[in-house]
C-alpha cells in the first residue's frame, strides 16, 4: 500500500481542515460546482499532513455527517424542524385560551395577560446562551434528547396547574428548555449541507419556527372552548412523541464532537496522548477551558460583531411585532367582525399564506442567487452576503402589511383586507427569519449555533417585551396610525440589508472576535 497517500491510514494520519481563520472562503472549481466553507468541517483542501492531528479518513468518510445520503439528511433537518414546530407552535396556541385562565384565576390586568403569552418567549432568550455553547461540548443530539423528554414534562404540568404564578414559572421554563430546537437547528442543517445547499435546507428547517405561531391560534381556540387545559395536555403529548423519534431520527452531527471522541478512542487504543484534533488546539484541551470559551461564545459574539449585533435586533424587532399582532387578532376580529370564539383562529391563516409563499421563495431561489452573484463576482468566491438579496427585496411587505392590517381595521373595511395586511406581514417576517439566520450559519461555519443562539436571544426579548406595548399603543394611536408608527420603524431598518450587503465582508475582516 502506498503510504504517502493521505488517507492510507486514519490513526496515523488524517485530512487536516484548513485554516479556521478562512471561514467565508468557499471557491468555486468551476461554474457548477462550489466547495463549501472549510469552516465547515467539510474540509476540501488537502494540506501537509501532522501525523497525530486526528480528521476524517478521507472525504468520502461515511462517519462525516457531510456525507450522510439525501434522504438520511432530510430526516434530520425534518425532526429537528418538527421539535422546532412543536415548541413554537406552544407559543401562541395557547392564547385563545389566556382570557379563561384569567377569569379562573380571577386575574384582571391586560399587562399580566400578555406577559402569560410572551414569558414563554423569554425563555428563548435564555436558554440558548446556554444551550448553543454546551452543544460546541457534549454535541447536539444528547442535547435534542434531554430537552424534549424536560419540554413534554413541564407542558403537561401547565395543565394541571390550580397556581397562576406556577402557570408563569412552568411557561417560563418551557420556553427555556424548548428553545434548544431554535438554538441549535440551523447549526444542525450546517452540520450535514454544503454551504451551496444549505439555504434550501434551512429554508425547510424553518418551516416550524415560522408556521408554528401562526398555525398555534387556530387549533388553540378550538381547544380553548373545550378547556385551557387541553391546549398544553396536546401540547404535551405531542412533545412527549416527537422527544421518542429524537432517539431513532437524530444521530450526532457536529463534527469537531465527532472527531473529539474519534480522538479519545484513538488515544486510549494507541497509548499516544498526542494524538487530537485541530479544533482541540483551539479550544483548549481541558474541560474548564473548553466549557469557559464555549459558554461566553455567543456574549462575545453579541458584545464585538456588528454584525450578530445589527441582524439580531433587525429581527429582534419584526419578531416583536409579529408577537405583538397577535394580541389583536381576537379583539379585531372577535369584537369588531364578530366572528366565533371557535374561529376566531383563522384570522391566523394570511400570516401562515404568506411565510409559506416566502419559504417557497428561498427555497427555490436562494442557492440560486448564491451561486449566480458568486460566480459573477471577481474572485468567483461564494460570501455570506450573498444570502441577502431576497431579505432586501421581500423585506418591504412587512411595513406595508402593516399599514394596510392598521388602517383595515381602523376604517372597519372588509375583514379581508386585515387578512390581506397580515400575508403581506407573514411575506415580510419569514424574509426576515431565513435569510439573516442563513448568513449567521455561513458566516460562522462551526460556530453556527453560537452566532444563531446569539441573535435569536435578542430576537426573543423583543418577542417577549414589545407585544406588552401593544395595548397602551393602540389606545393612544388607534390601529391606523399605531401600525403607521410600527410600519416607519420598519421602514428604518430597511436599509441595513443594502448596507451589510455591500458592507458586510470589510465589517466580518475587520470586526471578527477571537472564538
Amino acid at each position: 500500500m502506498d503510504t504517502s497517500h493521505p488517507f492510507h491510514d486514519s490513526k496515523a494520519n488524517a485530512v487536516r481542515p484548513s485554516p479556521l481563520d478562512d471561514v467565508d472562503q468557499p471557491v468555486f472549481h468551476d461554474k457548477k460546482s462550489v466547495v463549501s466553507s472549510t469552516h465547515s468541517v467539510e474540509s476540501c483542501e488537502i494540506e501537509p499532513l501532522d501525523p497525530e492531528i486526528v480528521s476524517w479518513d478521507g472525504p468520502d468518510d461515511p462517519t462525516n455527517p457531510m456525507n450522510f445520503s439525501h434522504a438520511r439528511k432530510l430526516s434530520i433537518v425534518f425532526t429537528v424542524s418538527s421539535l422546532t414546530f412543536s415548541v413554537a407552535v406552544a407559543s401562541s396556541m395557547f392564547s385563545p385560551g389566556v382570557p379563561s385562565l384569567m377569569k379562573e384565576f380571577n386575574q384582571t390586568s391586560s399587562v399580566l395577560s400578555s406577559l402569560i403569552v410572551s414569558i414563554y418567549v423569554l425563555g428563548f432568550a435564555v436558554g440558548p446562551l446556554f444551550i448553543a455553547p454546551l452543544s460546541e461540548m457534549y454535541g447536539r443530539s444528547i442535547l435534542y434528547r434531554i430537552s424534549t423528554v424536560i419540554f413534554a414534562a413541564l407542558t403537561l404540568a401547565c395543565g394541571e396547574c390550580n397556581s397562576f404564578a406556577a402557570i408563569f414559572v412552568l411557561r417560563f421554563l418551557c420556553g427555556t428548555f424548548g428553545s434548544t430546537s431554535f438554538a441549535l437547528g440551523s447549526g444542525s442543517v450546517a452540520d450535514v449541507t454544503p454551504v451551496e445547499k444549505r439555504g434550501r435546507y434551512t429554508s425547510i428547517y424553518n418551516i416550524g419556527p415560522v408556521l408554528g405561531p401562526a398555525v398555534g391560534p387556530v387549533a388553540g381556540a378550538f381547544l380553548s372552548a373545550i378547556s385551557w387545559r387541553w391546549v398544553f395536555r396536546v401540547l404535551g403529548i405531542l412533545a412527549a412523541c416527537l422527544a421518542i423519534m429524537c432517539f431513532f431520527t437524530l444521530p450526532e452531527t457536529y463534527g469537531p464532537y465527532l472527531l473529539l471522541r474519534k480522538a479519545r478512542q484513538l488515544r486510549r487504543e494507541t497509548g499516544n496522548d498526542r494524538l487530537r484534533t485541530i479544533y482541540e488546539d483551539r479550544m483548549g484541551t481541558t474541560p474548564r477551558a473548553r466549557f469557559v470559551r464555549n459558554i461566553i461564545r455567543p456574549m462575545k459574539l453579541l458584545m464585538f460583531s456588528p454584525i450578530v449585533q445589527i441582524l439580531s435586533l433587525f429581527v429582534a424587532t419584526t419578531y416583536g411585532m409579529f408577537y405583538l399582532l397577535f394580541t389583536t387578532f381576537t379583539e379585531v376580529f372577535e369584537v369588531q367582525y364578530g366572528w366565533a370564539s371557535n374561529i376566531v383562529g383563522l384570522s391566523y391563516i394570511g400570516l401562515s399564506l404568506g411565510s409559506l409563499l416566502a419559504l417557497t421563495i428561498i427555497i427555490i431561489y436562494s442557492d440560486k442567487i448564491l451561486l449566480v452573484l458568486a460566480e459573477r463576482s471577481k474572485s468567483k468566491q461564494c460570501i455570506p452576503e450573498h444570502r441577502l438579496p431576497i431579505l432586501i427585496f421581500l423585506a418591504p411587505t412587512l411595513p406595508v402589511g402593516l399599514v394596510v392590517y392598521g388602517w383595515g381595521v381602523y376604517c372597519k373595511a372588509h375583514w379581508i383586507v386585515p387578512l390581506v395586511g397580515t400575508f403581506l406581514i407573514g411575506v415580510g417576517v419569514l424574509s426576515t427569519f431565513s435569510p439573516t439566520i442563513n448568513y449567521l450559519v455561513d458566516a460562522h461555519g462551526i460556530y453556527a449555533a453560537s452566532a444563531a443562539s446569539a441573535s435569536i436571544a435578542v430576537r426573543s426579548l423583543g418577542g417577549a417585551f414589545l407585544p406588552l406595548s401593544g395595548p397602551a399603543l393602540y389606545r393612544s394611536l388607534g390601529y391606523g396610525w399605531g401600525n403607521t408608527l410600527l410600519g416607519l420603524i420598519v421602514l428604518i431598518w430597511l436599509p441595513v440589508p443594502i448596507l451589510l450587503y455591500m458592507k458586510g465582508a470589510a465589517l466580518r475582516a475587520r470586526f471578527n472576535p477571537s472564538l
